[in-house]
């Protein structure tokens, strides 16, 4: 299993796929939510200023990663489906999934070696984002974060996570339909169903919404009704998406 997950770890990691979404939860995300923390705090009737004060839970640097947890919640979504997607998928569409099945791992392992490289490569690019955000908070004028903030910035990882955990069944999609293009697409789709789930009121029991609800997206009232519970369907949801894809690619005909 080590060699299997060595490999699928470089060809992650070479990836524009991975190179640019990384570049987007680790840089582009903290920047946002730095901005939007400004245009809140600037005390100016700007339309952006408006939207943006209603979002702020707390104060300090508590708002502010909050604020990161808001975004983070719905980019992260995004970043790590279209990632996973193209992993399992650009062997089907680049025709290379052959040779994966003449090397003596099992199938099975391959695809869970990529779930798995991807999961680490998601949290990696959550610490960064932890790290970049330190900066720009001090340069918001938030002061030296205190112990205050341990309990903000592990909610901001457990949103990380419960996210990687709902992308994962795009794995199954990849390889069922054969294609990374198929995952992407039905990444949309999960994002327009959990808007609408969302607005019918159903959203904390909606595994894909209920964690943007938790981050605050909803507002204060809404996030404060999603139960642990509601947040925990994430990760039967990725584990059963992960052992889907793991039974075809042992199973069925992939060639």
């Amino acid at each position: 299993m080590r060699p299997t997950l060595e490999v699928e770890g470089l060809k992650l990691v070479r990836s524009p796929a991975a190179q640019v979404s990384g570049a987007v939860l680790a840089l582009v995300i903290p920047l946002a939510a730095a901005g939007m923390m400004w245009a809140a705090r600037s005390g100016g009737d700007s339309p952006m200023a408006l939207k943006v004060r209603p979002m702020i839970i707390g104060t300090g640097w508590a708002a502010y990663l909050g604020m990161l947890g808001e975004l983070m919640s719905v980019a992260a979504l995004l970043a790590i489906g279209v990632v996973l997607s193209w992993v399992v998928g650009r062997e089907f569409t680049d025709r290379t999934v052959g040779s994966l099945l003449a090397l003596p791992t099992p199938p099975w392992q391959t695809v869970v070696a990529k779930v798995a490289v991807t999961t680490v490569w998601a949290l990696a690019c959550g610490a960064l984002s932890m790290l970049v955000a330190l900066p720009l908070g001090l340069a918001l004028g938030l002061g030296v974060p205190g112990i205050e903030t341990v309990g903000s910035a592990a909610k901001l990882a457990t949103i990380l996570l419960l996210m990687t955990f709902l992308a994962m069944p795009l794995a199954w999609v990849s390889t069922r339909l054969r294609g990374y293009l198929s995952g992407i697409s039905t990444l949309i789709g999960l994002i327009v169903v959990t808007q609408l789930v969302t607005i019918a009121g159903a959203g904390a029991w909606f595994p894909y919404a209920a964690p943007s609800m938790w981050a605050g997206m909803g507002g204060p009232e809404a996030a404060a009704v999603v139960t642990p519970l509601q947040l925990s369907l994430a990760i039967p949801v990725g584990l059963l998406g992960t052992w889907a894809a793991a039974r075809r690619w042992q199973r069925s005909e992939l060639v």
